[in-house]
């Protein structure tokens, strides 16, 4: 039980990822916010940890691109169980905006996806950092993506230029917090079928063809489960990664290495 007694909030916890990496944590002792605005996926993600670690998870509506919202929710963690030692920043996504190129995109569809993605990480990573600091203690894991790497073969500029400055943001976030007991790291995923969105955007944007080619590229010939990104995302939690921090893990089958 790595985590036992612990606290974590993970962002974007009524989606596919926040319920794989939610429940893995829990199953570890792990005490999880889930924090999202899709209520119906958080209430259905927690309930689903609670049926298998009871009491262990608690769905709180949060816009984390509110700063006054993230206060409340990074509160009502440490009001419900004590502290915030762990923080997953994996609220994110395209938010449906059309892939345009770049001389038709609209700035309001550039705002929407950056603050989502960018500015979410940075209020959610600046009001746990305060109770962490406090503590001593603290790991904190932003999600990243294979296309802040290679640019988006699927996604919008908006999304891999957010991506792309969220692992910046990790690197010298690590370097401040570094000396209070803070490890910051970041793990970026390639292609993972983590829900409905995802589902359309691989089998509507790409044909069969597409998907095979795709596939062909990577030396492990398939995608990745959330389950495998989630086991990366819990080392980084844990003591085992202790004296690891400003790193960026590429999880994406081997179509991209540093």
């Amino acid at each position: 039980m790595r985590f036992e007694g612990r606290c974590a909030v993970v962002t974007g916890g009524g989606g596919g990822f926040g319920k794989a990496f939610g429940a893995a944590l829990a199953a570890e002792g792990c005490n999880v916010v889930l924090a999202d605005v899709y209520e119906a996926g958080l209430e259905a993600n927690a309930e689903l940890i609670n049926q298998a670690e009871p009491g262990r998870a608690l769905g709180v509506r949060c816009d984390v691109t509110s700063g006054e919202a993230v206060a409340a929710m990074t509160a009502q963690a440490v009001e419900s169980f004590g502290s915030l030692d762990i923080l997953i920043n994996n609220a994110g996504g395209s938010m449906g905006v059309p892939k345009d190129a770049i001389d038709q995109v609209k700035e309001e569809d550039w705002d929407k996806v950056v603050n989502l993605n960018l500015k979410g990480t940075f209020l959610c990573t600046r009001s746990a950092a305060g109770y962490m600091k406090k503590a001593g203690y603290g790991k904190i894991v932003n999600l990243s993506s294979i296309t802040a790497r290679l640019g988006g073969q699927l996604t919008p500029v908006q999304y891999v230029s957010a991506k792309g400055a969220v692992i910046a943001f990790t690197r010298h976030v690590a370097q401040e917090l570094g000396p209070f007991g803070i490890n910051v790291n970041a793990v970026a995923p390639g292609v993972v079928l983590t829900g409905e969105r995802l589902e359309k955007m691989w089998y509507g944007r790409k044909s069969e063809d597409e998907r095979q080619a795709y596939v062909s590229q990577l030396p492990l010939r398939r995608l990745g489960s959330p389950q495998e990104i989630a086991e990366a995302v819990l080392f980084l939690c844990s003591d085992q990664a202790s004296f690891i921090t400003g790193v960026t893990l590429d999880i994406n089958g081997g179509m991209f290495s540093a």
